[in-house]
C-alpha cells in the first residue's frame, strides 16, 4: 500500500526551507532556478530568494525538470545525513593524523566546514568534544608504546605531544597513574612479583638493568586510585636479566628480614627529578641501624634550609628498604609518615637496632 503524503502549501514549504527543517525531508524537494540545483528542505546551503524557488514531490521530478542534485545534502540518495558523514570523517582524521599536528589541521580544513561547526556536529554524534577524543586517541597510542617498552619521553613525543606536562596530566587523568608507573606495571620487558614480608606484601619491579620499584602491593589502590585487580599478574620473565634481578631482590630481602643482611647488592634505578635523585642518594648513605632527622638529611644534601622539600622527596621514594627512607625520623625522635605505614617503619627500625626480628 502506498503511503499518501499530506498536502503542504507553499507558505509551509518556504518556512521549512528558511529554517532548514529536517522534519520535512522526504515530504518535498525544492529547486533554485538560478543555480539549476535542487535540495532537501534541511540543506544548510545559503537560503535562496523565494521567487527563485520551485517545489517538487520527488527527486525524480526535479531531475526530470532539468535540475541537478545538491552535492551538500545529496537529495538523490535515499538516505543521507551530512552531519553524520562530517562526524565520521572528522573522527577518521583524528584517528589517522593524531601524531602530526600540522597535517591534522590541514586535513580538518579539507573537510570544508568551520572548526566550530565540526566541533558541534562531533559532540552531537559522539557525546564528547573533538579535543577530548583526540586526547583519548593519543593516550591510547602512548599506552601501547609503553607496553612495548618505549620510554615515557618517546611515548609522549610519538603520540603527538609537544608539551610533557600536558601529556603527564592527560595520562594520569585517563589511566589513574603516572606514565612511568604504567610502564613499570604493563611493559612486556619488565619483570614483576609480589613478595610476602613481615611488613606486608611488597611489589618488586625490575628492568634488565636495575630494580625500578619496591612498594606496598596495594600502593595503587591506596595512593593513586587505580583498582588493584587492574594491575597485571606477576610475571618473572624466564632466562632474562629482569627476572634474575627480581629473584635476587627477593632473596636479599629474606636475608634482611632474617637479620642476616645489612647492605644490598642490587643495581637501583628510581625514576624521579634530579633533586629527588640527590635526596635518594643521600638516604643510601645512612648506615644500617642509625637514623637521621629531616634537618640532618637537608644538611647532608648541602641545603640546610630545604628540610621541607627533603621531606617531600623522602616520601616519594619508589624503592623502599633498599633506599632506606625509613631511617629518617622527626627531630624529636618521633616516627613520621611511611608508605607501608608507621607500624612497618617501627618494625624495620627495631629490626636494624637488633630488636624484634620477625
Amino acid at each position: 500500500m502506498t503511503t499518501r503524503r499530506r498536502a503542504i502549501d507553499d507558505n509551509e514549504m518556504w518556512q521549512a526551507v528558511q529554517t532548514c527543517d529536517p522534519a520535512y525531508d522526504g515530504e518535498f524537494f525544492y529547486a533554485v532556478q538560478t543555480t539549476r540545483i535542487f535540495c532537501r528542505p534541511s540543506c544548510k546551503s545559503k537560503c535562496p530568494r523565494r521567487n527563485n524557488v520551485e517545489y517538487f514531490k520527488s527527486s525524480a521530478e526535479a531531475e526530470a525538470a532539468g535540475y541537478r542534485p545538491c552535492k551538500r545534502c545529496r537529495p538523490d540518495l535515499p538516505q543521507y545525513d551530512p552531519d553524520r558523514d562530517l562526524a565520521e570523517a572528522s573522527k577518521v582524521v583524528f584517528d589517522n593524523y593524531f601524531t602530526d599536528r600540522q597535517e591534522l589541521n590541514q586535513q580538518l580544513k579539507e573537510l570544508g566546514v568551520t572548526r566550530k561547526q565540526m566541533s558541534l556536529v562531533f559532540k552531537r554524534y559522539y557525546d564528547m568534544k573533538p579535543a577530548e577524543y583526540l586526547i583519548q586517541v593519543r593516550i591510547a597510542d602512548a599506552k601501547q608504546a609503553l607496553q612495548a617498552g618505549a620510554s615515557v619521553f618517546d611515548a609522549a613525543a610519538n603520540s603527538g605531544y609537544t608539551n610533557y606536562s600536558s601529556f603527564y596530566a592527560h595520562f594520569r587523568k585517563l589511566s589513574g597513574m603516572p606514565p612511568a608507573k604504567y610502564r613499570q606495571l604493563f611493559a612486556q620487558n619488565i619483570s614483576r612479583a609480589v613478595m610476602d614480608t613481615p611488613i606486608g606484601p611488597l611489589r618488586i619491579l625490575a628492568s634488565q638493568d636495575a630494580i625500578l620499584c619496591l612498594e606496598p602491593a596495594n600502593y595503587l589502590e591506596k595512593k593513586v586510585g587505580q583498582a588493584i585487580e587492574q594491575v597485571p599478574a606477576d610475571r618473572i620473565i624466564p632466562n632474562d636479566p629482569s627476572g634474575d634481578l627480581v629473584k635476587a631482590c627477593m632473596r636479599e630481602l629474606k636475608e634482611y628480614f632474617a637479620g642476616q643482611r645489612q647492605r644490598f647488592d642490587l643495581p637501583l634505578s628510581p625514576e624521579g627529578t634530579s633533586f629527588q635523585q640527590k635526596v635518594w642518594q643521600q638516604l643510601q648513605q645512612i648506615p644500617y641501624g642509625e637514623t637521621r632527622s629531616y634537618q640532618q638529611l637537608a644538611e647532608m644534601t648541602g641545603d640546610k634550609n630545604a628540610s621541607r622539600a627533603i621531606g617531600l622527596a623522602n616520601n616519594c621514594n619508589p624503592i623502599l628498604i633498599l633506599i632506606p627512607c625509613h631511617r629518617v625520623i622527626g627531630a624529636d625522635g618521633s616516627l613520621t609518615g611511611y608508605a607501608a605505614g608507621l607500624a612497618a617503619k617501627k618494625l624495620l627500625l627495631d629490626l636494624e637496632k637488633g630488636g624484634t626480628k620477625k
